[in-house]
């Protein structure tokens, strides 16, 4: 079955990733360093909070995107990404554009079955706060997810700012490809498209059979420096495994 922390990466990671990308960013190449902090409820009981620091490299049509164990890398110059779990040493490759039925294991076929997005709603809000030296503004994201007859209710508070240099209209052009990694972020890509800006901090909450989840996403710094090539390539010695969004 699809855990809590795997819908929520489904939805807010997707849409981070998404962001990122843009092949026309700026001649030089960018590292994005940032803050997860994921706190949960299990039955009313409050578990352990969990830091994790993420870093993000830009370079022409590439991007690699790190956190805790995990990896993605986008080679829009190949028309692939690459899914990556470094304590399994297993990889993943997705050929853009991204055809569900040739990509996705019976078992994620199924879950689709299961699984839909119910409704979605995007609002952009008249506040605004300076964030790590950046003017933001807020947008509230509100998604229901229905599986199997329950409703799963999930809220994103995300500060957006359009003071980094970053190129929106080649976003808006590679959201949709990048979303349509997974049925349920493809149908939000036209929606995500309102939000202006690029995320600065994103507050994700979610409530699923008993145990609630929430993650705060900020970006430390974002800094101009040369990116070795070797970054955007496969480690050596992984292993080639099918694509599962459920996993």
């Amino acid at each position: 079955t699809m855990s809590e922390k795997n819908i929520m990466f489904v939805i807010a990671s997707l849409f981070a990733f998404s962001i990122l990308l843009f092949p026309n960013l700026a001649e030089a190449d960018i590292l994005i360093k940032k803050n997860k902090l994921t706190e949960s409820t299990v039955m009313g009981q409050i578990q352990p909070a969990k830091v994790e620091e993420g870093k993000t490299w830009i370079a022409k049509n590439k991007m690699r995107e790190d956190i805790a164990e995990s990896s993605i890398i986008v080679r829009l110059d190949l028309n692939k990404i690459y899914t990556i779990d470094h304590s399994k040493k297993t990889y993943s490759e997705i050929h853009l554009p991204v055809e569900i039925d040739k990509v996705f294991p019976p078992e994620a076929k199924q879950m689709m079955e299961v699984m839909r997005i119910k409704s979605s709603s995007i609002k952009k809000t008249a506040e605004t706060q300076i964030i790590r030296g950046w003017l933001c503004q807020k947008f509230l994201v509100e998604v229901e997810i229905s599986m199997m007859e329950m409703n799963l209710p999930m809220k994103m508070e995300i500060w957006t700012s359009t003071g980094l240099g970053i190129d929106l209209d080649a976003y808006k052009k590679l959201s949709g490809a990048i979303l349509s990694l997974n049925p349920f972020t493809k149908n939000l890509a036209e929606e995500f498209e309102k939000i202006e800006g690029y995320p600065v901090l994103t507050i994700s909450s979610m409530n699923m059979m008993g145990t609630e989840t929430k993650e705060q996403e900020e970006v430390v710094s974002v800094e101009k420096r040369d990116v070795p090539a070797k970054t955007f390539n496969l480690p050596k010695g992984y292993e080639k495994i099918p694509y599962n969004p459920f996993e």
